[in-house]
């Protein structure tokens, strides 16, 4: 049974298919997906194109990535009072982004300004625009701040206090000079209203590795709608990456923090830790290393209608250190380097709907050592390894995916603990190297999935034995009501508590 299911059995099991997709998909219907794919992401390749760009593309077996209703976009929040520019010296500056990002700061970044003696500007009191700081620093800040070629060049690092915000409205633009090691600390308010932010070109002599970033931390928050984010962040996720926005426990940030409808064009990535209530929506992210957008101990946060294209070195969406509440929905990942969306380490409540995840390097969804988390009308197409992957996780659903042509299992279950139940409900398996593979699984519940157009393995591993009762539940008169359950826990073994967190 394991080398090989002959095609006659596997047809039965179409009476448990859910509707319209209970029906084989043979070549010619795999070869339409997958130039449906290809031409989703010629039409989203560029670094200015959105979801909507593909939207007539979104049809039959698509359509599920396009049930997330368009939702209008969170409000840009304004400080009233004037603000100030002054300075402070760089030594301050660096030890208060020490101080404020922990762990993710870079010892070495003290190399990167190319005078040391020269201070950082320093925003305080109110909101000032990029013209309005310009214009200051011109007069009394000489060589700080320079008009070139359309844009604010900053050869300065930036400081935004606390009490204060630095505005970038419609076509304003400030490049941070790589050079002379720019970059922006934020524990104000940074607000880009269709406006431009980005690195310069070049490189930094005094640390080669060293690009632009904005490292918005304590009680900072970030809004931009519109905007335009290039050449920004290294050294992986944290304060560094690129767009980053670090809380703090004892100071959370009064003003919620959202980017909409944006362009990340190479920027390492938008790095989100320890903070809450995040909109991450509608955002175009490409060029980058990756992760593109990453959470970590993040309370209550909706990643919508992002799409996330090539990153280079990890995962498109990376969700992990006890985040909770995250809804991941009606995203476009196609051809990154890791895994499309990565759930790990005591993250929970997590609801990842509506997604197309094709071409990702390390599969399409993998879920490690979590609770509490819903897999459901996700198209999972022709994935490197494993199409959805569980590791050692407990109270997960699956239900409703298309699981097509992935390089591995379209489910694989592995290193379950003794008491943790996964349930498959509704499910579509097509062209997969296998449907569902087990191994040290614990309790797992098969209901409704079609299996009609996988072939030749439909259960493997430890899984393999159970083939007969399925096709035998699959060729009864109740089969859509019917359920396997393989590795029944003990009536004793209390189920994932996923209403109260505990």
């Amino acid at each position: 049974m394991r080398k090989g299911l002959p095609l006659l059995l596997a047809l039965l099991l179409t009476s448990t298919a859910p509707g319209a997709r209970a029906e084989s998909l043979d070549h010619a219907e795999l070869a339409g997906l997958t130039r449906t794919v290809t031409e989703i992401e010629a039409r989203l390749r560029d670094a200015d194109a959105r979801k909507d760009d593909a939207r007539a593309l979104l049809t039959g077996r698509f359509a599920v990535v396009d049930r997330e209703a368009d939702q209008k976009p969170p409000a840009i929040d304004r400080i009233a009072a004037a603000g100030k520019l002054h300075t402070v010296p760089i030594d301050f500056m660096l030890a208060q982004l020490r101080l404020q990002t922990g762990q993710q700061f870079d010892s070495e970044i003290e190399k990167a300004p190319a005078n040391r003696a020269a201070p950082a500007l320093f925003i305080r009191g109110g909101m000032m625009t990029l013209d309005q700081m310009v214009d200051e620093a011109t007069k009394a800040f000489p060589g700080a701040l320079e008009r070139k070629a359309g844009k604010i060049v900053a050869r300065w690092p930036i400081v935004i206090w606390s009490d204060s915000a630095l505005v970038i409205e419609r076509r304003q633009a400030l490049e941070l000079s790589t050079e002379n090691g720019a970059f922006i600390l934020n524990s104000g308010l940074l607000t880009v209203d269709h406006g431009e932010l980005s690195g310069s070109q070049g490189s930094n002599p005094g640390l080669k590795t060293f690009r632009p970033f904005v490292a918005t931390a304590m009680t900072g928050a970030v809004q931009a709608m519109g905007a335009r984010f290039s050449h920004l962040g290294y050294n992986g996720a944290g304060s560094t990456s690129g767009l980053s926005i670090l809380g703090a426990a004892l100071f959370p940030s009064k003003i919620p923090s959202h980017v909409t409808d944006s362009t990340f064009d190479n920027v390492s990535g938008l790095s989100l830790e320890n903070t809450r209530g995040l909109v991450v929506s509608g955002n175009h992210f490409s060029g980058g290393t990756g992760p593109a957008i990453a959470l970590k101990g993040v309370t209550g946060a909706e990643i919508r209608n992002n799409v996330i294209i090539g990153t280079t070195e990890a995962q498109a969406i990376d969700v992990q250190n006890t985040s909770s509440s995250i809804e991941v929905a009606g995203n476009i990942l196609i051809g990154n380097r890791g895994s499309g969306i990565f759930v790990a380490n005591a993250t929970r409540d997590v609801a990842i709907t509506g997604n197309l995840l094709s071409g990702n390097g390390r599969g399409g969804v993998s879920v490690v050592r979590s609770a509490c988390v819903t897999i459901a009308d996700n198209v999972v197409l022709s994935n490197s390894q494993v199409g959805i992957k569980l590791r050692a996780s407990n109270g997960v659903t699956l239900s409703h995916n298309d699981l097509i042509a992935n390089a591995g299992a379209g489910i694989s279950i592995i290193d379950q603990e003794a008491n943790a139940r996964v349930v498959i409900d509704g499910n579509a398996f097509s062209a997969n190297k296998s449907g569902i593979h087990g191994g040290a699984a614990s309790e797992v519940a098969l209901k409704a999935n079609d299996f009609a157009g996988q072939s030749p393995r439909l259960l493997d591993g430890e899984f393999a034995p159970y083939i007969p009762e399925l096709l035998h539940i699959a060729a009864s008169a109740n089969a859509a009501a019917t359920a396997l359950t393989i590795h029944a826990n003990t009536s004793s073994a209390a189920p994932a508590d996923c209403k109260t967190g505990s």
